[in-house]
């Protein structure tokens, strides 16, 4: 399963601060039912290349 989010979602996530849309994204893929390392990556990668989060911004977050 890749893990992405729809528009609506990502401009939601962008109202946010980095910590609320890195929380957010988390959650909602822990809520998608089982998932992988991979999920995570690919939702991360899309935040990312949305510009909502950097990914020295996930690696503070994730520690």
């Amino acid at each position: 399963m890749a893990a992405v989010f729809d528009p609506e979602t990502l401009e939601r996530l962008r109202t946010m601060t980095p910590r609320q849309a890195f929380a957010t994204a988390r959650e909602s893929v822990f809520r998608s039912g089982p998932v992988s390392s991979e999920d995570f990556l690919d939702v991360y990668e899309q935040l990312v290349e949305e510009g909502i989060l950097t990914w020295d911004q996930m690696e503070e977050f994730e520690s």
